[in-house]
């Protein structure tokens, strides 16, 4: 868990943690009021929702990585064909402003844009293009009926790869924008505490070494 913390959250939990072994200090002493008693459930019930977002947050970020994985090239060299001698050298923008592949064939010693983008978020825009394009073919160009049939079926499946991949990116944008505003809250949030906890600290000190 601990790793999932920002810096900050890390900082008040570490006060929350002083106060916390204070209390029990004091308790033992017998000297702890409702003031500091109230101040220790304060700091529970902001400790819960510190790791609670925490766990929010890593599993938003996740998600948004093993999206970024779904889209596979399955690149090949336009020279030879093939794609076992590839590597990939970087990343391009088109003039759409969709990210593509940038790869190098080791066999024919040239480098090449893959011709699709390179995460979902682009190939949303990328595959409404290609069902423009193919039901202007549709329309447009002399098919027989097989062939028709067979690119009919080729637009039904690309239609229904486009919309459950938009529905996942949406639900997926969503949660990322639902999280980084509670990040903005809690930011918010533990800056005040932070300074009502260092002059709590203050204040305490002096008292804690008597």
């Amino acid at each position: 868990m601990k790793q999932n913390l920002t810096e900050n959250e890390r900082e008040v939990i570490k006060l929350i943690n002083f106060f916390k072994s204070r209390g029990e200090r004091l308790a033992h002493e017998g000297a702890l009021t409702q003031e500091h008693e109230d101040l220790d459930a304060a700091c529970e019930r902001l400790t819960e929702k510190i790791y609670r977002h925490a766990d929010f947050r890593q599993q938003v970020l996740e998600k948004h990585e093993t999206l970024k994985g779904i889209i596979e090239d399955q690149a090949h060299c336009p020279t030879c064909s093939k794609a076992d001698m590839l590597k990939k050298i970087s990343v391009a923008t088109n003039d759409l402003g969709w990210k593509s592949n940038r790869y190098k064939c080791r066999r024919c010693n040239i480098e090449f844009t893959w011709n699709r983008p390179n995460n979902p978020w682009d190939m949303i825009p990328f595959l409404e293009l290609c069902l423009q394009e193919l039901d202007i073919n549709l329309v447009e160009s002399p098919m027989d009926d097989e062939l028709k049939e067979r690119a009919e079926g080729a637009r039904a499946h690309m239609a229904t790869s486009l919309e459950q991949l938009r529905a996942a990116i949406g639900s997926a944008d969503a949660e990322k924008a639902q999280m980084e505003e509670q990040d903005r809250e809690m930011a918010r949030m533990l800056h005040e505490f932070k300074k009502y906890l260092m002059i709590e600290k203050i204040k305490l000190e002096p008292f804690s070494e008597n």
